[in-house]
């Protein structure tokens, strides 16, 4: 690892090469409005990430990760295409799949830790070893529009029945748990029901954008930080402003520093979610090249943080919350 990589806790590999994405070649030589590619995730130093099994609940029929709603055979069809995808990348050596705290310091990067974001492809909670027994190493319950399992930042609802079976099935897996797309009450339910690892890969504080359960509220995020676990910044930008202005570093730092101040410092990283949904140009002025990264922790460093804290929020924080998640090899 070099000394001066990056940590993203967000991104949606598999749904972009789904999606049509030639990761073999650079966002300039592709020519389209975006910023994650292979050679983009090297220049960008970006070592390790939390690479998405992201599937859409009642998406678009064209769309490769939609599914029809309850339609559980589809559902996990639509999320091992993508786990497949992740295989072969890893077969063919590009990548390394993160399975324990050894494959933390392998040499093949990108590392990617799997992220299933909405939890419809497990088709039942019993199927969840078969998932964890393939890379799965962090789940976020639902994507916004809910799941069979818990409700989503745009479809209310706590835990399902079948959710509380699937929470106790992760719980003794030892699966960690990412709320960014829960409901309040899933959110509630979930912290409720489990002590296992809880982490947000990209969610904002709602105290600058403005009430929207998409965000986190105050409460939440010390909840979070309770629990031990660590808030990704997410470079949206409709995400980090509230007055629809095009977002800035600034903008970025002020959430960056909220989080610090209610969670601290040790509890605060990257969440870029960059093309999730959305090209480079909705991300932030002066970030919507990758590489450009630095102006983050350089912008910290401005405002008092120190060099082991900013290198914190670039890779440590989230590296230590993997190191006590995973399992020695």
């Amino acid at each position: 690892m070099t000394s001066n990589a990056w940590l993203d806790a967000h991104l949606d590999l598999a749904y972009l090469a789904g999606a049509g994405r030639d990761f073999s070649k650079s966002i300039a030589e592709l020519k389209i409005d975006g910023a994650v590619t292979w050679p983009d995730l090297q220049a960008a130093r970006i070592q390790t990430l939390f690479a998405t099994i992201f599937t859409e609940r009642d998406g678009p029929p064209h769309d490769p990760a939609a599914y029809p709603a309850d339609d559980a055979d589809a559902a996990e069809d639509a999320g091992r295409r993508q786990l497949n995808w992740y295989e072969a990348e890893e077969a063919a050596g590009r990548v390394t799949i993160v399975r324990d705290t050894a494959d933390l310091d392998s040499e093949i990067v990108p590392r990617l830790v799997l992220l299933m974001e909405c939890a419809d492809p497990i088709k039942t909670p019993e199927d969840a070893t078969w998932w964890v027994d393939h890379g799965v190493r962090v789940i976020g319950l639902s994507w916004a529009r809910g799941s069979r399992y818990a409700g989503g930042n745009a479809r209310p609802g706590g835990l399902s029945p079948a959710g509380e079976s699937l929470v106790d099935a992760l719980e003794a897996l030892g699966v960690g748990h990412d709320v960014s797309h829960l409901s309040p009450a899933a959110f509630d339910d979930l912290l409720a029901r489990t002590s296992g690892p809880v982490c947000a890969t990209h969610s904002n504080a709602a105290a600058i954008t403005g009430p929207d359960d998409r965000h986190l509220r105050d409460d939440q995020i010390e909840a979070i930080a309770a629990r031990g676990g660590v808030i990704g910044l997410n470079l949206f930008g409709r995400f980090l402003r509230g007055d629809g202005m095009p977002a800035t570093i600034d903008d970025c730092l002020d959430h960056i520093e909220h989080v610090a101040a209610l969670a601290g410092r040790d509890r605060v990283g990257l969440g870029s979610d960059a093309d999730g949904g959305f090209g480079a140009t909705s991300l932030p002025e002066g970030l919507q090249d990758l590489r450009q990264l630095d102006l983050l922790t350089l912008g910290l460093a401005s405002r008092g943080w120190t060099s082991v804290e900013t290198r914190g929020f670039q890779f440590d924080n989230w590296n230590s919350w993997l190191g006590k998640l995973l399992k020695p090899s």
